[in-house]
């Protein structure tokens, strides 16, 4: 014997459901959000073209100053074009100086970066990225980052703008979903 359902009891199912994805939709854009690349500025760990998942962020300043390593490819909003999201590296943490000759990168005028990252872009200076990274002495505060592309030569980043607000870091690369060959986690992240 088929059972027929009243359609108040129809209505109340659709509702449910409905209820239940706008509830998962409104969850995975509070700790997941689909990012597009726009650019070749991170390249060649994030492609142009490339799609990512970002993991937000949900620490204070001051954890989040505590827990962020230099090298970690974080997404931030940037401080031009209406706040974009944009991919970036952190080079330089809150409290340090950083400053930057003939692509030598220097933190607190002693450690030199070893960007094994930039390994294939080495130049005729012998230095990853040396052709396009000179920086003048620039000291950060304790909730600023200075980030940039591995890209050097093709990022709009610290250098541009100036160091980044922690506030303004949205979160790290989950994952990337596109392009299919590329699927998985990001180096770095």
């Amino acid at each position: 014997m088929r059972r027929v359902l009243s359609s108040r009891t129809f209505l109340w199912t659709v509702l449910v459901i409905a209820a239940v994805n706008l509830a998962a939709f409104g969850v995975q854009r509070l700790f997941w959000v689909p990012v597009a690349i726009p650019s070749s500025s991170m390249e060649p760990t994030v492609g142009a073209g490339d799609r990512i998942f970002v993991r937000r962020t949900h620490q204070s300043q001051e954890e989040l100053a505590r827990s962020i390593r230099r090298g970690d490819v974080i997404v931030v909003r940037a401080p031009e074009d209406g706040h974009p999201l944009v991919v970036k590296r952190v080079v330089a943490l809150p409290g340090e100086s950083i400053e930057a000759q003939d692509g030598v990168i220097a933190i607190d005028d002693q450690q030199v970066l070893d960007e094994t990252y930039l390994a294939d872009r080495i130049t005729d200076a012998g230095t990853a990225g040396a052709d396009s990274v000179d920086i003048e002495r620039t000291e950060l505060t304790g909730t600023e980052l200075y980030v940039m592309g591995d890209n050097r030569a093709h990022s709009i980043d610290s250098r541009s703008y100036g160091p980044i607000q922690l506030a303004d870091v949205v979160g790290t690369i989950s994952l990337r979903f596109w392009p299919p060959s590329r699927f998985g986690t990001v180096s770095g992240t």
